[in-house]
């Protein structure tokens, strides 16, 4: 199957746990007909999503390759090898991980003892971790494993797939677009969605309090060629309406276009 992948321009993908619940035969269709980039395919949101010749003959169907593989914050051997080979099958870049929490010692054991090995004998994947939610338990102990971005770079030798809604505000602003130049290298995934004025997670992009706008241009200018990821947190009451799922999407879609697919720099 024909990749998309343009090599001189990022994509959007919709991540499948956007859609909590619904089969993946309607969530391809959808983003097919929402003119999405792509799927971001979470494993443990579908239990479809293990079967490899389902996937694969879905991506065909609607035309949407699976450009990441996300496996859960409960990693495992079986998990990560299911992974690895549907994102062979499939043709995907990006293995995402989502932090292990710190209770979950033997997910952590597993990750830190064998992702290198995964990397050695799959040189062409892209193997990341997403950075947890930035919190503490008592203000002392971290919540997750894996809670530096820094730390997930430079002493796990991991690419990053950054959550922006994991982010602090202040930290986002202040610190990370000034030294975004320095994380492009390491960034393989951007998840996409705003924060809420009360710390709300992964609420479209026009309805919380990021500037999302400003952060699209730094990428933009800063030529970052991976994927971005629209993760959202949409309610049970909106989901069970797929009409107004589609509304909400669409306009994320429109707005990413407006603010970064068509941004003239200079």
């Amino acid at each position: 199957m024909a990749s998309k992948k343009d090599v001189n321009k990022a994509q959007l993908l919709l991540s499948t746990d956007t859609l909590s619940g619904y089969g993946l035969d309607l969530i391809f269709d959808t983003a097919r007909e929402l003119n999405f980039d792509g799927i971001d395919l979470a494993m443990w949101k579908n239990f479809d999503a293990w079967h490899t010749e389902y996937v694969l003959d879905l991506s065909k169907k609607y035309d949407m390759p699976v450009k990441v593989v996300q496996i859960s914050d409960k990693a495992n051997i079986k998990e990560m090898n299911q992974a690895v080979d549907l994102g062979k099958e499939l043709g995907a870049e990006v293995v995402s991980i989502n932090a292990p929490s710190i209770m979950n010692i033997t997910s952590f054991r597993f990750l830190k003892s064998n992702l290198p090995s995964y990397k050695a004998h799959n040189k062409t994947v892209k193997f990341s971790i997403i950075n947890p939610e930035d919190k503490n338990i008592l203000w002392v102990i971290p919540k997750y494993y894996f809670s530096s971005i820094v730390e997930i770079i430079k002493k796990y030798r991991m690419y990053l797939a950054l959550d922006i809604a994991h982010v602090e505000e202040e930290i986002l602003d202040y610190q990370f677009m000034k030294k975004i130049s320095n994380f492009i290298p390491f960034l393989s995934v951007v998840y996409l969605s705003d924060v809420g004025k009360w710390g709300q997670k992964h609420l479209p992009l026009w309805d919380g309090v990021f500037k999302i706008p400003t952060l699209l241009k730094k990428f933009k200018q800063n030529e970052f060629y991976g994927f971005f990821s629209l993760k959202l947190n949409i309610s049970k009451k909106d989901l069970a309406d797929i009409d107004k799922v589609k509304v909400i999407l669409k306009k994320c879609r429109m707005y990413y276009k407006e603010n970064y697919e068509q941004l003239k720099l200079g």
